[in-house]
């Protein structure tokens, strides 16, 4: 795990000891050379867990989708991690709201494999979750392997599960988000 709050100010900037900093930020057109760099350095498994196909076939689609998400339906959030060498994306986590039924979203989230099970993800997913929860989001879908153990425990940590279906070694849970306030609970 980071060793960081486990909850992220106003500001969105968690700093290290070293200097180096961690800023939770929307994701837009400004970030595609970084959006397209993380994509490109997903292991295998990485990719498959987030796209659920094998194969890089998806990641210009996934980019070009998230720099033009309008950050009101469809709300994208990144980790972008700042040294003194440059700064590069390490996770993002996506919120985009079902039209007919604008209380429930579709979750995802990838993590850069080095960033992985270091509590980055759930951070962003907080973070992501207290967004969604003020523009009227009360439910996540999030549609994963069977056996994704980090992303459920993601999950976990916005809200309790209210339903689980799995289908084709594909799990669809959905989670109740708590009120911001309430995280702690979660």
């Amino acid at each position: 795990m980071i060793e960081a709050p486990t909850e992220v100010g106003q500001t969105g900037i968690l700093r290290f000891p070293d200097g180096s900093w961690l800023e939770l930020r929307p994701v837009g057109v400004r970030d595609g050379r970084l959006l397209a760099s993380l994509a490109h350095q997903l292991s295998t498994e990485s990719a498959l867990r987030r796209f659920l196909v094998p194969g890089r076939s998806l990641h210009g689609q996934w980019v070009a989708r998230l720099i033009a998400a309008d950050q009101v339906d469809a709300l994208v959030e990144g980790a972008v991690a700042t040294n003194q060498f440059g700064s590069s994306l390490v996770a993002v986590a996506e919120s985009i709201r079902y039209p007919d039924r604008p209380d429930i979203a579709e979750f995802a989230l990838v993590a850069a494999d080095p960033w992985q099970n270091m509590g980055v993800g759930t951070l962003l997913a907080r973070h992501l979750a207290a967004r969604a929860f003020d523009t009227g989001v009360r439910l996540w879908e999030a549609i994963m392997l069977a056996g994704n153990g980090a992303m459920a425990s993601v999950l976990d940590s916005v809200g309790p599960k209210v339903d689980e279906r799995l289908e084709k070694g594909l799990v669809t849970a959905v989670h109740r988000l708590l009120e911001p306030g309430d995280r702690s609970q979660g």
